[in-house]
């Protein structure tokens, strides 16, 4: 996790151009931009942002449609994709609901029908179909792992909010009806209300970050009709960048390092109070040690 919030904008932006060098360089889109994804690499005194799981990862066609297996995590998914998504399964609890019927139908007849073992056709599973899936989705995707991170952690290094959540944004997101799930981010973009409580819902340690959250938040709203670029996102995330303050990373630094000394502290006394009482005493004579002690 990260240590600082210069540290987090700064990993950000290299998933960014990670991702943005992988479209326009190799034609590759990498589809499954979650939390888990995105790591950190810690190399010496300096940190980076790297993408993992490239394994659903495809090569982009003319008319970006893709197969929707590996095509995202539901808390970030863009509402583009879970427009579509919303729809398959829509299509297959409607397909389900008709097969229920169908088998009730049969069991009131006078002849019953004969048993059949139950297969995965009487689930209500997603189809096998394409979604049309673009760099932009991921980009959205991205902002939802930011605003993720702001509102579930209460500080660096992976301190986790300890406040009960009930009916939270995040749980909304989380929420598996991905027609509940749309139609909440969808009012997230149009309603000026929802923006607020988003951004009233970040821990006060990531307060800092709000004006990069709100500018975030505007490139993204019309994203379902304007697709939002890889520039537009690196340009944000830049600005911001160079406005937070360096001496952030010095004083965590400090602060880690006081902590740490505490910590030693104790254990030294703690060590202390631990050593048995009226031991003997050496001392040094004739290069031989002698106890004052009684043997």
């Amino acid at each position: 996790m990260f240590w600082t919030l210069k540290e987090l904008v700064r990993v950000l932006r290299d998933i960014v151009i990670i991702q943005k060098s992988a479209v326009e360089e190799r034609k590759i889109l990498h589809r499954d931009c979650s939390l888990n994804n995105a790591m950190i690499l810690d190399d010496f005194d300096i940190s980076k942002g790297f993408l993992i799981d490239w394994e659903f990862a495809v090569r982009i066609t003319a008319d970006n449609k893709y197969p929707i297996g590996g095509m995202g995590t539901v808390p970030f998914m863009s509402r583009k994709l879970l427009s579509q998504v919303s729809l398959l399964q829509e299509q297959a609890k409607a397909e389900a609901e008709n097969k229920k019927q169908a088998k009730a139908r049969k069991s009131k007849s006078k002849t019953p029908a004969p048993k059949t073992p139950k297969t995965s056709s009487d689930s209500s599973a997603l189809p096998v179909s394409h979604v049309v899936h673009t760099y932009s989705d991921d980009l959205e995707s991205l902002f939802f792992i930011f605003a993720w991170v702001g509102i579930k952690f209460s500080g660096p290094n992976g301190v986790v909010h300890q406040e009960r959540m009930t009916n939270s944004l995040l749980n909304r997101w989380t929420n598996l009806d991905l027609a509940s799930c749309f139609a909440f981010k969808t009012t997230l973009f149009v309603d000026l209300l929802e923006e607020e409580c988003l951004l009233n819902k970040f821990h006060p340690y990531f307060k800092p970050l709000i004006p990069l959250a709100k500018d975030w938040y505007a490139a993204l709203k019309d994203n379902m009709a304007h697709p939002v670029t890889f520039d537009a996102i690196l340009h944000i995330l830049d600005s911001h960048l160079d406005q937070l303050p360096n001496d952030e990373e010095l004083q965590s630094s400090m602060t880690t390092l006081k902590e740490s000394a505490v910590t030693l502290s104790k254990l030294k006394h703690v060590a202390s109070l631990s050593l048995p009482v009226g031991s003997p005493k050496w001392k040094k004579s004739d290069d031989i040690f002698e106890s004052d002690g009684q043997v």
